[in-house]
């Protein structure tokens, strides 16, 4: 018996029936690789972010450095990053 590409094509063909799998799958049925999956979730989280515009960015942080300054008075007690008690004295 000899090995020719129609009996290797009429194997691959039948098998393919007995297994139920008629056709190859096609290239769009691929699975996402995981950086292609973080992109699309991180696309959709921080989609609110990117529409927001430039002048909304601007106000949120001039008005977060003007209240950064003028939170606490002279004399008033804060905690720091490290726990400790300062008192503000300028």
């Amino acid at each position: 018996m000899t090995i020719t590409r129609e009996n290797i094509e009429a194997n691959t063909a039948h098998w393919r029936r007995v297994l139920g799998k008629d056709r190859a799958p096609a290239a769009g049925e691929r699975k996402l690789t995981q950086a292609e999956r973080f992109a699309a979730w991180s696309a959709s989280v921080h989609a609110a972010e990117r529409q927001a515009s430039a002048s909304e960015g601007r106000t949120v942080v001039a008005t977060a450095r003007a209240s950064v300054f003028t939170a606490y008075q002279v004399g008033d007690q804060r905690y720091a990053a490290d726990g400790t008690l300062w008192r503000r004295t300028a």
